[in-house]
């Protein structure tokens, strides 16, 4: 499936330079239901089974074929590009929002089960695209942290923007119990993408022309930690500096300094 909307990538270099935008007219196919899981799975004599979840996060994978290093639009394309691997390699993160203007995540508090309609704040992430926003139509994910909460998908019947927050009033009502905290996040905005261990080592490009054109294959895992660190803060993100703290020592320091 080629998904024929603007892709953005959003990065800052090693995680304290400035901000850094790579865009992609569109992308060739784009997978985010893969999940990694940590839990202890028992089973009785009698036959039953039960599971105690402590964690659970999502692989992204997004491709784009036949970049061109000779079309004067994306030679820089390519070497951005080149250039984020060494980013990804050290361990730091990236954004990605497939749709034009719709990097947009919102953290909120939590919701039972059967709630059509919740309250979210402004976008968190406005900084990488001021002119993000959610509409009536649009998919978004409803998600709350391992190992009590879930995630979801719903359909947006009604937006209202009240001051500074948003009324958003769902075609059905949620499925879960969110305990909170809750992200809510339009459905192919990723904003806290690492590389896994076991990509080290797989180029983000390659070629089987001579290089005449190049592939793209970004095979991400969701950083669950980074994310709801931030969405702790109660800050909006920053357009120039990074305020992610993407080590579990600067997370540790972070709270220990009060900064998240």
């Amino acid at each position: 499936m080629s998904y024929a909307s603007q892709t953005a990538i959003y990065w800052y270099p090693m995680g304290t330079g400035t901000l850094e935008t790579v865009t992609l007219p569109f992308i060739t196919d784009l997978s985010d239901e893969d999940p990694e899981v940590v839990a202890a799975t028992g089973e009785t004599t009698a036959g039953g089974m039960f599971r105690q979840l402590y964690g659970d996060w999502r692989r992204v994978i997004v491709l784009r074929q036949h970049v061109r290093p000779e079309d004067a639009t994306e030679k820089p394309v390519l070497q951005s590009l080149r250039s984020l691997q060494s980013h990804l390699i050290a361990g730091h993160s990236i954004g990605i929002a497939v749709g034009a203007q719709k990097a947009f995540g919102a953290f909120t508090v939590g919701y039972s089960r059967g709630v059509s309609t919740i309250g979210i704040p402004a976008n968190a992430y406005a900084g990488w695209s001021t002119l993000s926003a959610l509409a009536a139509g649009d998919e978004v994910v409803i998600q709350s942290p391992s190992p009590n909460g879930a995630r979801e998908v719903m359909q947006i019947q009604a937006i209202v923007s009240i001051g500074t927050t948003f009324a958003v009033t769902f075609t059905r009502g949620l499925r879960y119990d969110h305990p909170g905290p809750v992200l809510v996040r339009y459905r192919t905005f990723y904003p806290h993408l690492k590389l896994p261990d076991d990509q080290l080592e797989t180029p983000i490009l390659t070629t089987s022309n001579r290089g005449r054109t190049f592939d793209l294959r970004l095979e991400l895992r969701e950083d669950t930690q980074e994310m709801w660190t931030f969405g702790d803060s109660g800050q909006q993100l920053a357009g120039s500096i990074s305020d992610f703290h993407s080590t579990p020592q600067e997370i540790q320091d972070a709270r220990l300094g009060n900064l998240v």
